[in-house]
């Protein structure tokens, strides 16, 4: 997922793998990154490549369908949101929340 195939507003894309960080203390949902598939077999390919947490985690990644609405999502460890984005899981929150505070 370090490159996406289409970007999050490109209407060619099937489906989408967003990571987010729960951040209790500050009660917001902070996206990390992701991706987005053309092709129905690409998006299904990147899903079954993303492994669950079996712990407890304040990481997840949501699948969402072409229309964005989030058709499954799992737990995922910051390790793994580090190898999928090829960034410092650091870097992914302080982003993630300069993002919020523009809104």
């Amino acid at each position: 997922m370090k490159r996406a195939h289409c970007t999050n507003d490109d209407a060619s894309c099937v489906g989408f793998i967003r990571l987010v960080f729960f951040d209790a203390a500050a009660n917001e949902v902070v996206t990390l990154g992701g991706a987005g598939f053309v092709t129905p077999e690409e998006d299904a390919s990147a899903w079954r490549n993303v492994p669950r947490f079996p712990g407890m985690t304040c990481f997840q990644a949501d699948r969402l369908n072409a229309a964005r609405d989030i058709i499954d999502e799992r737990p995922v460890s910051a390790e793994t949101c580090e190898r999928l984005m090829g960034r410092t899981i650091a870097a992914m929150i302080r982003e993630g929340r300069a993002a919020l505070a523009v809104c």
